[in-house]
């Protein structure tokens, strides 16, 4: 009953007065690879590098330092990520996130003749190339507050480079973890929990909206040594877009995932992901990792998705 009240208190504070339409798109994509593979779940998910954005308060349960670097090309090449994650600490563990979203080499066209139609004697030529940057960093903090419950935050900050515009963001995430028993847990975050600011240099400010994302997870041993880990998350929108559920001024997505290790070296991932299915494999040997996840596209999407990550852990 603690746990209900506290979920419809903070969201009823965080309702925003006045708040832009999509202006949250800029920390949409997920960092990591894992996750990603088991249909962009990880709220319950501890073996992840990126709990940082995922769910802070994870790190409450994270007892090895690491670091990832990560790979992506999402819409079959035409946008690229790259990311570093770390996780810090000896009795607090703390986690840092750079995230780099780019678009290169964007051709802008126009017209030779522009007072003019198009025709084959007025027809279009490049005139600019230009490219898209955003440069996200994320930092995690997480507290055991009691022996079942753990809270985490996560502030972030970012620069966005559109094509002749830039603007800065800044906000922050709230996360919560909740060790319903051996086997099971709920994982809250509630992204842009202060309402998240982005300001433009020509004067134009967003304000983000903020979102509810729920997962529950359950762990269990197939004839007690193969670990298996399910997860179903629910991203829950306080704004109306085109999403799996749509009602009033509310919309929501739904995600599965499934994680399985046959062996100690080796995970098996799979999931889906809104109207996708996304696999992949995680191999290690002694403190190093190497992941991959694969996202197919959907008949809306511009194409597959793929990531790679190399990790350390001591």
């Amino acid at each position: 009953m603690k746990i209900q009240v506290l979920v419809i208190c903070l969201l009823l504070i965080t309702l925003p007065i006045a708040a832009t339409k999509y202006a949250g798109e800029i920390f949409a994509i997920s960092p990591g690879v894992l996750s990603s593979a088991m249909g962009s779940t990880g709220l319950t998910y501890d073996s992840s590098f990126s709990v940082g954005w995922w769910n802070p308060a994870l790190l409450g349960l994270i007892s090895d330092n690491g670091i990832e670097l990560m790979r992506s090309e999402h819409f079959e090449g035409l946008m690229e990520q790259n990311q570093m994650s770390v996780i810090l600490g000896s009795t607090t563990k703390t986690s840092l996130t750079l995230n780099n979203l780019c678009i290169d080499n964007v051709k802008l066209t126009k017209l030779e003749n522009p007072d003019d139609s198009l025709s084959s004697d007025n027809r279009p030529y490049v005139w600019k190339t230009i490219s898209n940057q955003d440069f996200i960093f994320y930092a995690g903090l997480a507290r055991q507050v009691s022996n079942s419950l753990y809270l985490g935050i996560s502030p972030k900050l970012a620069y966005r480079s559109l094509a002749e515009n830039s603007g800065y963001a800044f906000g922050a995430d709230i996360g919560m973890l909740w060790q319903m028993n051996k086997r099971a847990r709920l994982g809250l975050n509630l992204r842009d929990f202060f309402s998240t600011q982005v300001l433009w240099e020509g004067g134009e400010n967003e304000t983000v909206i903020p979102n509810l994302d729920l997962e529950l997870g359950y762990a269990f041993s197939v004839k007690a040594k193969i670990p298996v880990h399910l997860a179903v998350r629910s991203e829950i929108l306080l704004e109306n877009r085109e999403a799996t559920v749509e009602t009033g001024d509310f919309s929501a997505d739904f995600h599965a995932g499934l994680a399985v290790q046959p062996i100690p070296n080796l995970r098996l991932l799979a999931g889906y992901d809104v109207d996708c299915f996304t696999t992949g494999i995680g191999v290690s040997y002694k403190s190093f990792g190497l992941n991959y996840a694969f996202r197919n596209g959907s008949e809306d999407d511009l194409g597959y998705s793929q990531r790679i990550s190399a990790t350390y852990q001591w």
